[in-house]
């Protein structure tokens, strides 16, 4: 009887040991360092600003907590969304040469990246609006320098300029910086809805 009684306690031991092998433990959030705490929470805090028009206010909240928990990854990720922030077409004050920036200490920097395809996308249309702007800030110029009765004349040779290529050429950087701005907002509606997992 004793036998039977003894190999019944070691069969349930030995369940209990096999079914606690298949919980996965995960620790409590308090338990967790404090920037993988307050991510969740500063992301949505700075994506509701963005919804609310108030760009500089997001772009504030991700600043302190990237300057709060410096070296942290969480930190590192901030630089993903000012960036995707400072491109939306809804910014007032929506600069160019600041995505860059971020994208370019994002997809160098040494943390995981969580959107590195984005990130490649986002630099690769940074890229062309900040050509297209270029382009067409010079082709603008050269045009009304060329329409000023004014101007001072410098006797250098010049080859003549048809006006009406000039006006293809503007129109045509416009309709690539068009096209750049569209490729931007599809991006941006796709990231409005993020993946449920991405603060694991």
């Amino acid at each position: 009887m004793i036998r039977h009684s003894a190999i019944r306690v070691v069969c349930a031991v030995l369940v209990l040991a096999v079914s606690s092998a298949c919980i996965t433990v995960r620790s409590p959030s308090f338990l967790r360092p404090a920037p993988e705490r307050e991510w969740p929470s500063t992301l949505s805090t700075a994506e509701a600003r963005v919804s609310e028009g108030r760009f500089a206010a997001a772009d504030s909240v991700l600043a302190q907590f990237a300057a709060r928990y410096a070296s942290s990854p969480q930190a590192f990720e901030s630089t993903y969304w000012r960036a995707l922030f400072s491109m939306d077409p809804k910014n007032a004050h929506a600069s160019i040469p600041a995505a860059v920036n971020y994208l370019d200490a994002y997809l160098t920097g040494l943390y995981p990246r969580q959107h590195r395809q984005e990130a490649f996308a986002l630099r690769a249309i940074a890229g062309q609006i900040d050509a297209g702007r270029s382009a067409l800030a010079l082709a603008q110029t050269r045009d009304a320098t060329t329409a000023q009765p004014n101007a001072v004349r410098i006797d250098v040779p010049k080859p003549a300029v048809d006006p009406a290529t000039n006006d293809a050429e503007i129109k045509r950087l416009k309709d690539e910086l068009a096209k750049a701005n569209a490729e931007l907002e599809r991006i941006r509606r796709r990231l409005a809805q993020p993946p449920s997992d991405r603060f694991h």
